[in-house]
């Protein structure tokens, strides 16, 4: 991968990546993490949250702290018991959506499920493909998938999740604390990576892309 040094957006710095490794703490990145989600072209962009470590409501709250508007489709897959803490609406196709936003809510009530998990992903994708919308992911996290499944078998659905967003030229960034994996762990899956982006409390330290 090479180090970009200037350019004038993150994204802009991502241009032509489908896939980025989002290194932060808990603590750091979650400017940076709207700023992925395109929030200045939010009437034409379909966002998508994969949340292992966030209620729905809380990820909806970060994007209205950093971003004016609200996308053009918005829609969520909340891993395991996230979404308790929300007062979840009944949509019109009558499953739970966020409220003020009618934002779908997928639930993946086993964290281990990655098949399951997988269905839910492709399905927002496959829908969203029919309009003309740049869609955007944020899956959060690797560290929080790691948690329920060994290294091998996340790499191998990460390997097919990376190439359905590639095939639906979607752009997804991924969040990982590397203060909780070993070099070797986050050089693994750096390789399924079009791009790194490294974060710290005091900003973004570099960005490495490969060579598209």
């Amino acid at each position: 991968m090479t180090v970009t040094q200037t350019a004038e957006t993150l994204p802009d710095r991502l241009a032509g990546a489908n896939s980025t490794l989002l290194l932060n703490s808990s603590f750091a990145g979650e400017e940076n993490c709207t700023e992925l989600l395109h929030p200045e072209a939010a009437a034409d962009t379909n966002v998508l949250w994969v949340s292992f470590t966030k209620s729905p409501d809380q990820q909806l709250r970060r994007w209205r702290e950093h971003a004016d508007g609200q996308p053009a489709e918005m829609g969520i897959v909340s891993v395991e018991d996230s979404t308790r803490s929300v007062a979840a609406d009944t949509g019109a196709a009558g499953g739970p959506s966020l409220p003020e936003t009618n934002a779908p809510i997928e639930t993946v009530t086993s964290p281990n499920d990655l098949t399951g998990l997988g269905i839910r992903i492709t399905e927002f994708l496959t829908e969203w493909a029919e309009n003309d919308n740049q869609t955007v992911v944020c899956f959060d996290s690797l560290t929080a998938l790691l948690q329920y499944v060994e290294l091998e078998t996340a790499y191998e659905f990460l390997h097919i999740l990376t190439g359905r967003l590639a095939t639906v030229d979607a752009f997804a960034h991924f969040h990982m604390d590397p203060e909780a994996h070993d070099d070797q762990t986050i050089e693994i899956l750096t390789g399924l990576m079009d791009a790194v982006v490294e974060v710290d409390e005091a900003g973004i330290q570099n960005v490495r892309t490969r060579k598209l």
